[in-house]
C-alpha cells in the first residue's frame, strides 16, 4: 500500500478476522504493533474456501530482525490447523528481501503479472507466489486406457 487504510477500516478489518477465527498475528513492542500477519479464507461460493490470501507488513526497523519469519510461521501453522490447503500471495518484484523471506519458507512462484504496480513513473512486476499445505490428489489422465479400468456392471444394470 502507498499509504495507511483509515484505522476505522482496519479495526473493522481485524475485528471481523476474530469473528471468523482467521489465523491473524500481531508483533508488538513495549504496546506498540510493529508487524502483523493474516491470511483471510476465499470464498466457499466460488470453490475457493481451501485457499487463504496471506497479508503482512512489518515496520522499516523492525525489518531483517526474524519479526515477519515468526508472524508468518505462526499464521501457516494456525492456517493449516483450520483445514487451510494452500496460502497465496503477490509480492513486488523489487521486494527482494520479502521474495527471499518467502522462499526460504517454501513458498514457491506460481506466475507473474508483469507491470502490475505503476508507482511515481516506475513500473514493477507483481509476483504470485504460494504455498501448499496439502497437496492435492492428482488429476487423472484422460487419455483412453492410461488409468485403470472402469468397474464391472452386472447385465441389466446400468
Amino acid at each position: 500500500m502507498l499509504e495507511a487504510p483509515p484505522i476505522e477500516r482496519v479495526q473493522s478489518f481485524v475485528a471481523s478476522n476474530i469473528v471468523a477465527g482467521n489465523p491473524q498475528f500481531v508483533a508488538e513492542e513495549n504496546g506498540r504493533i510493529v508487524g502483523w500477519c493474516d491470511v483471510t479464507p476465499g470464498s466457499a461460493a466460488v470453490g475457493m474456501a481451501h485457499v487463504g490470501r496471506l497479508g503482512m507488513g512489518v515496520l522499516t526497523g523492525y525489518r531483517g530482525r526474524k519479526v515477519g519469519r515468526r508472524l508468518i510461521n505462526a499464521t501457516v501453522e494456525k492456517a493449516r490447523m483450520l483445514g487451510l490447503e494452500k496460502i497465496e500471495l503477490g509480492v513486488f518484484s523489487s521486494n527482494e528481501p520479502a521474495i527471499a523471506l518467502y522462499r526460504s519458507l517454501g513458498f514457491q512462484e506460481e506466475g507473474r503479472k508483469k507491470r502490475g504496480r505503476f508507482v511515481d513513473g516506475i513500473y514493477d512486476d507483481v509476483i504470485l507466489m504460494a504455498l501448499e499445505l496439502k497437496r492435492p490428489n492428482p488429476i487423472p489422465d484422460p487419455t483412453p486406457g492410461s488409468g485403470p479400468p472402469p468397474p464391472r456392471r452386472e447385465a441389466g444394470y446400468p
